[in-house]
């Protein structure tokens, strides 16, 4: 917008000269050459750069350079119009057109005869201006084209610096999880391994002390106590298996169990696991069964290079789905082909069976198919 109002300016005084400089053909043929001029130069010129010049491998820049030329000599030529040489000026300086700026002094000395001493002067003082405006109006460019560059840049880094934020807070989260499945596992097994030991002890006890003492009320108290610490017993191993079962991280037990097939070194293993971390007890433990059974069968059995394990949670169901197969085989073929030998699980066998189970027990969809690779797909649905 600066370089519009600049060339208004400039092309307004210029009319001004112009016309009283001048008159009849003469100024009509200035006035049209500065509007031109101007216009194609606005045209022309249209990129901004932080390096002054021109570049000559653009096409329109090329032109413009040579437009420049040729109205200067045009003016040099016909030196009454030469109080157009502002406007041409103001181009050539954005250019740097030393050329057309040298050829633009001669045709101003030239213009001398042909008018009076204070449009002479008012005319080298438009030139200056507009050498002026036009460095004027580059650095406004360059400061104006910098501070977007920096804003954009605070703007990216900014958006880096909250991603980066998010991912150490979800590490945190992570971190503290994994500590916190860490301390019921081990509070878990303190109370099974003390606690738990002392009251099968004293349950011992108190049974060796019914069978010797058979007087009332003796015999009754007893009884009593062994019944208060079977209640006890009791409560005290559903809690340690309670904090055992939340102990236990559904991603943590997922890796644990494909590092049988990495390390093997036959197979690469993509596991996407997208899931609540407050997984009912009861599906967790049959995700976990069923990635057992096909993960034990696909390290024995199969002879395709590529595994993907997804167990995803959606707003209605559980989805799981494990598939062995050959990403860069032409028309995979079927297990009947000879390509892969039909593993235990896909056929009448207990492996079938027990993931089958696991899967009837909480209502879901099991599906194999053995095209491509052998693919299990399971659907639990959330209650």
């Amino acid at each position: 917008m600066g370089r519009i109002i600049d060339k208004i300016l400039i092309l307004f005084l210029t009319i001004v000269i112009i016309a009283q400089a001048v008159s009849g053909t003469t100024r009509l043929i200035a006035i049209y050459m500065s509007v031109a001029v101007s216009a194609l130069n606005y045209y022309l010129i249209t990129k901004d750069r932080s390096d002054y010049g021109t570049e000559l491998s653009d096409v329109k820049e090329k032109i413009a350079f040579t437009l420049e030329i040729v109205s200067m000599l045009a003016i040099i030529m016909f030196p009454a119009t030469a109080a157009a040489v502002p406007n041409v000026m103001y181009d050539s300086m954005k250019s740097r057109n030393y050329i057309a700026m040298g050829m633009g002094v001669i045709a101003v000395i030239l213009l001398y005869p042909y008018t009076t001493f204070y449009l002479y002067l008012f005319t080298i003082l438009l030139i200056f201006m507009a050498i002026y405006l036009s460095i004027k109006s580059e650095k406004a460019s360059i400061l104006s084209r910098n501070y977007h560059r920096l804003r954009d840049d605070s703007s990216e880094k900014s958006e880096r610096l909250l991603s980066q934020n998010l991912s150490l807070e979800k590490a945190k989260e992570d971190e503290i999880y994994t500590a916190q499945l860490s301390e019921r596992n081990r509070i878990a097994r303190e109370i099974h391994d003390n606690v738990g030991h002392m009251l099968s002890r004293a349950l011992l006890q108190t049974g060796a002390m019914l069978a010797i003492h058979k007087e009332e009320p003796v015999h009754s108290e007893l009884a009593d106590l062994r019944s208060t610490l079977d209640t006890a017993m009791n409560n005290i191993r559903s809690s340690v298996h309670d904090l055992h079962d939340e102990s236990i991280d559904l991603n943590a037990g997922i890796e644990q169990m494909t590092e049988l097939l990495r390390n093997s070194g036959r197979f690469k293993v993509n596991v996407d696991i997208d899931t609540d971390r407050n997984m009912p007890r009861d599906i967790k433990y049959a995700i976990l069964g069923i990635a057992k059974e096909c993960i034990t069968n696909i390290h024995k059995h199969s002879r395709n290079p590529e595994v993907d394990i997804k167990i995803i949670e959606h707003p209605s169901m559980y989805q799981i789905v494990i598939y062995d197969y050959d990403p860069e085989a032409s028309g995979r073929q079927s297990a009947g082909s000879g390509e892969h030998e039909a593993p235990d699980i896909y056929t009448d066998g207990i492996g079938l069976a027990n993931i089958r189970s696991r899967v009837d027990s909480l209502g879901g969809k099991l599906s194999i198919t053995t095209d491509d690779g052998f693919k299990v797909f399971v659907t639990i649905p959330i209650n």
